[in-house]
């Protein structure tokens, strides 16, 4: 995948129910949604550790 695809927050929590509905099958997923091996399996380790905040981009944005 050499062009970066956009997701939305939405996009990112329906691609990660897609994978875990299927028993974690990556391949199905990276050919329904586009998206690399990669970003999926880092969304579903972020999910499983830390919820839908996971899912949240926050590139940019102060702490406070």
């Amino acid at each position: 995948m050499s062009e970066r695809k956009r997701t939305t927050f939405q996009e990112r929590i329906e691609i990660v129910e897609f994978v875990q509905a299927r028993d974690n099958d990556y391949q199905a997923a990276i050919q329904k949604y586009g998206i690399s091996y990669q970003q999926i399996y880092t969304w579903v380790r972020k999910y499983n550790h830390q919820g839908l905040d996971g899912l949240q981009d926050l590139r940019g944005r102060r702490k406070e």
